[in-house]
């Protein structure tokens, strides 16, 4: 498909999912912008999907935190893109201040909030104009916490209980137009950076899972339901989509 699928834009792209998600989509011919924090990790992939796939990677860095700063910031790149904006998966997240309420650190709650929750609303506010004028794709990465409450999480499930609402809302307002395809995917338990983040390992990095009582899903699993989302005939649209490790145990 290289040549004819379009731009796809992709956050959370220096690691795990969003990484993943990059990659299958390079693979399908897709011009990529990718945004996150980690600059070097961003050009390196940027450079490796370019030149193995004949696309265009775009490495955008960018705390999306600095919610003020996010409108200008995908306006200014989006002009900049060789082909239109057909897709956007939006898999940024943390979940630094876990645990109990009663003893947790709630000072990255904040932060959490604007990651986890607000950056993504206004992401999608900014893009569906875009997205609705291609007939593209909106993935939008919650979590089974959106959901299933989990004890330890309560900061993190909040987020993303707030996000699963918001997706599932915006899907029924936009359901009449047949603009834009709307997809909230809801991974389980994923072995990514993340886990490794919130134990506060120095360098983080996937687990090593094999004495672990079952096994957690990859990014790649996670990405693949995205390309398979993503994939569907254009008259058909998957509006939730939830992974969970076949034997999951939380």
């Amino acid at each position: 498909m290289s040549g004819t699928a379009g731009t796809a834009l992709v956050t959370g792209a220096s690691s795990g999912i969003g990484a993943a998600t990059a990659r299958r989509l390079a693979a399908r011919g897709y011009n990529l912008i990718l945004i996150a924090r980690r600059e070097e990790r961003l050009r390196a992939l940027a450079g490796e999907l370019s030149a193995e796939h004949d696309v265009t990677g775009v490495a955008v860095p960018l705390d999306l935190e600095r919610t003020d700063e996010l409108s200008d910031a995908l306006t200014d790149v989006l002009a900049t893109a060789s082909r239109p904006l057909t897709a956007a998966v939006l898999a940024a997240g943390h979940g630094l201040g876990h645990g109990p309420v009663r003893e947790a650190d709630a000072e990255p709650w904040e932060s959490q909030l604007r990651l986890n929750l607000l950056a993504p609303m206004l992401l999608v506010h900014r893009l569906l104009p875009e997205l609705d004028a291609t007939g593209g794709d909106l993935v939008v990465i919650g979590s089974l916490f959106g959901t299933r409450p989990q004890p330890g999480y309560a900061a993190y499930a909040a987020t993303k209980h707030g996000l699963t609402g918001f997706v599932r809302s915006l899907a029924e307002e936009e359901r009449p137009s047949g603009g834009c395809r709307i997809t909230l995917i809801s991974p389980g338990a994923t072995n990514t950076e993340f886990s490794s983040v919130l134990a506060g390992a120095e360098n983080p990095c996937v687990h090593d899972v094999s004495d672990w009582p079952y096994h957690p899903l990859l990014a790649e699993d996670v990405a693949a339901g995205v390309e398979w989302v993503m994939s569907r005939p254009a008259h058909a649209r998957v509006t939730e989509l939830t992974v969970d490790p076949i034997d999951a145990r939380y």
